[in-house]
């Protein structure tokens, strides 16, 4: 049973050796680029989403008020 393991981790390092090496080559010290701009992206959106919540209930508050008053 373990020369069928063996044979099998074999041929599964044959057929996807690109993927192996792949895994071997990052390390912890690197950073992925493409996640750090997505935290960014993301943030901003936030920011832009909540900037527009803001002003929105300003708007709505002034209107109130307006209509209130008048």
């Amino acid at each position: 049973m373990s020369t069928e393991t063996l044979n099998r981790t074999s041929v599964v390092a044959e057929v996807y050796p690109h993927k192996i090496s792949e895994k071997k080559d990052l390390s912890p010290n690197k950073v992925n680029i493409d996640v750090l701009k997505k935290r960014v992206f993301e943030e901003k959106k936030r920011e832009r989403f909540q900037n527009r919540v803001l002003m929105g209930m300003f708007c709505i508050s002034l209107a109130i008020l307006g209509y209130i008053v008048v």
